[in-house]
């Protein structure tokens, strides 16, 4: 229902031209630097801001570094690419009218981001740069409801935080497309990558994903959903308990005894991580 709804609407954010030459160019493993550091300096704002978050402490570079081309050398295409999709999410959540709280569900989106990059690089998982984009583009539903449907949005919002039911458990309830459906639609319209569709689509119930080869970043961006939604309970729009699928532990191969040593290895990451969580903005004090 809500999925033949969306079809019939102009407002949905859709990466700019600037933004998807980036992904583009830096998805394509034949081109070289300087076509990447040409489109992004053709955009003078995402070029600062990109500097700006290669800059911040979550990247613990030795030296500072003042040139895009340098930015890209040091920390590849993919990692650029994550970048200029996170400036670009980041405005989209603003654009919705909804009562939530923006700055919370995008810090639930980033800090989803940089822990299942922590999770990745633990278990072994070699695409660590896909891990860090799966996990935060994974709630991207929610900006098209919050643009869509802010009334619906709001609604669903309050009604898990009166309850303490969790907010996809309410979607499920009221037999409507749920945020994950929502936001594999649009990932699909974005044209990205089918791992980012399915991501999105099963992050809530990893144990209900059919595409096998996909298996291992559907449990981490659950599991670091998981512990996001610990750190910050309520941040993602949803206030019932998580719950982490009985699955988690096998399909990942860990321990229940390695979840603490994640979590603390997590906030380590989110403490160096302040402009990433900003979105880039400059603080205005």
């Amino acid at each position: 229902m809500i999925a033949e709804l969306l079809k019939d609407i102009e407002e949905l954010p859709t990466p700019d031209f600037h933004v998807q030459q980036i992904i583009n160019i830096a998805s394509n493993p034949d081109a070289s630097v300087k076509t990447l550091e040409k489109a992004i300096s053709t955009e003078p704002t995402l070029s600062l801001k990109v500097l700006k978050l290669v800059n911040s402490a979550y990247y613990g570079l030795p030296k500072k570094v003042t040139k895009i081309s340098e930015a890209v050398m040091i920390l590849g295409f993919k990692t650029v690419r994550n970048l200029a999709l996170s400036l670009f999410t980041y405005s989209s959540l603003n654009r919705g009218t909804s009562k939530i709280d923006k700055k919370m569900l995008w810090k639930h989106f980033m800090s989803t981001a940089i822990i299942s990059e922590v999770v990745a690089k633990n278990i072994g998982y070699p695409e660590q740069e896909e891990a860090f984009m799966a996990g935060l583009l994974h709630d991207v539903g929610k900006i098209v409801l919050d643009i869509a449907f802010p009334e619906y949005l709001t609604m669903l919002v309050n009604k898990s935080m009166q309850s303490k039911i969790n907010l996809y458990k309410l979607e499920k309830m009221l037999e409507v497309e749920t945020h994950n459906e929502i936001g594999s639609y649009l990932i699909e319209k974005w044209q990205l990558p089918e791992l980012y569709q399915i991501v999105s689509k099963f992050h809530d119930e990893p144990e209900e994903n059919t595409s096998p080869g996909f298996n291992s970043i559907v449990f981490i961006v659950h599991l670091s959903n998981y512990i996001s939604n610990l750190l910050y309970p309520g941040y993602s729009g949803s206030f019932g308990d998580p719950i982490l699928s009985k699955d988690t532990f096998k399909v990942l191969g860990i321990k229940p005894s390695d979840l603490l040593k994640l979590i603390v290895k997590s906030k380590d990451s989110l403490a160096k991580a302040k402009d990433l969580m900003e979105g880039g903005e400059d603080n205005e004090t």
